[in-house]
């Protein structure tokens, strides 16, 4: 299929890229900045100028496509409450309108786990209590997550189940944990950077990281298999502590800095069954996932 991926030059949206190429897909890379899509290009990807707050380019290069990836959105603390609900609300809506209007029927949204109320140790499926969209309250995932972007992650989701009904659009949604791997400028990044100390101190509290080609590929699954069609996939590794985390690191990079544990016994995980049952998700060990970063 022709597949076109927003947000294509970001994180997340360059293992997309790679993984349905190899999944013998054509790959349409939608930027605002073509320039910084030229090594996609040289992978093999049609790369086209396009903004998800801009109608008229987005219709255009949606043209001829069966499929859109709508990956496209500010992550944690990239902007007030104000532009996230313009890229991960508005966008999604003018998004999904302008694949109806260019004939694409097939989308998967890429939504994340911030769109439900954390609860520690009790494992969450996609039945669970969800993030409230309208209201400021304290969770525990604002010690990791801007309560920005899981309100505006909710609120996008939301509406594209909504237009999917409206627009009469095959839509799948994929729900990652925190996302690491090679490229990463955030997380996967300041983990690196504690190679270069000698001394951290860094929590035992577990998080449910997943790497990006994992997710990559989930999303390259659900559009060889039809019965992902009208179903949201959690997309989680099992949780990992930060401590862990570099100390893995250390351990492949031969070098690194003596970590002293600050005891948190909290976790958060998700049940992430039916991504295995329907897209053969299997989340790779921590260790398989850092080396590669190395």
């Amino acid at each position: 299929m022709q597949v076109a991926v927003t947000g294509s030059t970001g994180f997340l949206g360059g293992h997309l890229c790679e993984s349905l190429l190899a999944g013998g897909h054509g790959v349409r890379a939608l930027a605002r900045s073509p320039d910084k899509a030229a090594w996609l290009q040289d992978l093999g990807c049609e790369v086209r100028r396009a903004d998800v707050l801009d109608g008229d380019a987005l219709r255009h290069a949606l043209d001829g496509a069966d499929v859109l990836v709508a990956n496209a959105a500010l992550g944690s603390w990239q902007g007030d409450l104000d532009a996230m609900q313009r890229v991960n609300v508005d966008g999604v809506d003018l998004s999904l309108r302008m694949a109806k209007a260019a004939g694409v029927r097939r989308v998967v949204l890429i939504s994340s786990v911030a769109v439900y109320q954390t609860r520690l140790f009790t494992p969450m499926a996609e039945d669970a209590p969800g993030t409230d969209p309208d209201k400021r309250r304290f969770a525990w995932r604002d010690l990791t997550t801007d309560w920005r972007y899981a309100i505006t992650k909710t609120r996008g989701e939301h509406l594209a189940w909504k237009l999917a009904d409206e627009l009469d659009l095959d839509l799948t949604t994929v729900r990652p944990g925190p996302v690491y791997g090679p490229r990463d400028s955030k997380l996967t990044a300041r983990l690196v950077s504690a190679l270069d100390r000698r001394l951290v101190l860094l929590p035992t509290s577990g998080i449910p990281l997943v790497h990006a080609g994992d997710v990559a590929d989930a999303v390259t699954a659900a559009l060889a298999h039809p019965e992902s069609i009208g179903n949201a996939y959690n997309l989680a590794g099992p949780p990992s502590s930060p401590a862990d985390m570099v100390r893995t690191l250390r351990d492949l990079a031969g070098r690194g800095p003596v970590v002293v544990p600050i005891p948190a016994p909290v976790r958060v995980c998700f049940d992430c069954g039916a991504a295995e049952r329907d897209l053969g998700f299997r989340p790779r060990a921590l260790r398989e996932g850092l080396a590669g970063v190395i």
